[in-house]
């Protein structure tokens, strides 16, 4: 599914025939929830008679939520609802105010509020979720990890593998900074994400890999895409840790992160403070 900004990536959405089950919504995109509509009546499904399942809070996967049919039952953490609450922004201004502590420059600490505001989805607030535990679909395991945000879901069927964005193939910048809705402080994943991925390549029997963005992946191909990541991190991370500087911060940002295009500083942020924290 195309996403409003026209640089922003693709999203993926998979529909269980047999369990009439929807892995993730995609994002606010009216012309996308129509055609999922047209998808579904050609294979003799009315939307109505579907179920939702999600994998995390962000925008891009439940976005369309937002035309949904109210009769349509949603299964996702219960802490989802948080990020359409007046304390989610109230936590952001909080969070910002620590930044600021740190001396982190105005121009960055705007990029992190915008981001983190781009979140804030109200309507969540009118969605008839259910808690993940009744989910009656008996085909599905359900795994609850995180690291990409403070709760990823990844549905398992068979050998196959529904992960959100926990692995994407050609993405660095994948521990983002969000708010956790249980201490209403900015999360700092870099652990947890480790122990996720750790899980998932040792524990979990991946026959195919299906990512919330690109194409599916065998497990051959995860174990690629993590040691091309973990050998990028660890040298990333010695240059946060030479190199960083608030006072001089846009030099720092240059020289840490050569090797990328100039980008959004709530991604530099995600990284640095992960390291320094």
């Amino acid at each position: 599914m195309a996403q409003t900004n026209p640089c922003a990536p693709q999203v993926n959405v998979y529909f269980l025939k047999n369990e009439k089950l929807l892995i993730d919504a995609g994002p606010n995109n009216y012309p996308c929830y129509l055609k999922l509509k047209q998808n579904l009546e050609n294979i003799g499904i009315d939307l109505k008679q579907i179920s939702v399942v999600v994998t995390h809070h962000h925008p891009d996967h439940v976005g369309l939520l937002k035309y949904f049919p109210k009769e349509i039952t949603v299964y996702a953490s219960p802490e989802i609802r948080y990020y359409g609450t007046s304390a989610y922004l109230n936590a952001i201004d909080e969070q910002i105010r620590q930044l600021q502590i740190l001396g982190i420059p105005a121009h960055a600490i705007d990029q992190v509020k915008s981001q983190l505001q781009q979140r804030f989805l109200p309507f969540l607030e009118t969605i008839n979720f259910e808690d993940l535990n009744r989910l009656p679909v008996s085909s599905i395991r359900i795994h609850r990890l995180c690291g990409h945000s403070p709760a990823d879901i990844v549905f398992q069927k068979d050998n196959c593998f529904f992960g959100g964005d926990l692995i994407l193939k050609g993405i660095y910048f994948n521990i983002l900074l969000d708010i956790n809705p249980v201490n209403q402080k900015l999360c700092l994943l870099n652990q947890e994400y480790k122990q996720s991925i750790k899980k998932i390549l040792t524990t979990f029997k991946v026959q195919t890999w299906y990512p919330g963005h690109g194409d599916p992946m065998n497990f051959s191909s995860l174990i690629k895409i993590n040691k091309k990541y973990q050998k990028l991190s660890q040298l990333i991370h010695q240059r946060i840790v030479q190199s960083f500087s608030s006072s001089d911060y846009d030099l720092a940002m240059r020289e840490i992160y050569s090797y990328f295009p100039h980008l959004n500083d709530y991604f530099y942020l995600s990284d640095i403070l992960t390291v320094l924290k």
